[in-house]
């Protein structure tokens, strides 16, 4: 997968993640402020593969990240896990 249709795909998805944490702030109330968001696809293995090497890169410049995995379940549709540093 190139860069450019990676970051493209993880652009829509984050959009639907802000969307739901704009409309459900008390779902990462416990995350701390400064961390980083890596977005994972409930359907595309291809895009996950890709974005498991931006943890390692996002880490190694120092910053805190959170796995933020899309569901398939409507009613919690985003889990979020802090990833060790």
């Amino acid at each position: 997968m190139t860069r450019n249709i990676q970051a493209k795909k993880n652009m829509k998805l984050s959009q639907k993640l802000m969307e739901y944490i704009a409309n459900n702030p008390k779902a990462i109330k416990n995350l701390p402020d400064d961390a980083s968001f890596i977005v994972f696809s409930s359907v595309d293995e291809s895009l996950n593969e890709e974005n498991e090497g931006l943890i390692k890169s996002v880490i190694a410049e120092g910053k805190k990240v959170i796995k933020a995995i899309q569901t398939r379940d409507k009613s919690n549709p985003w889990k979020f896990s802090q990833v060790a540093y």
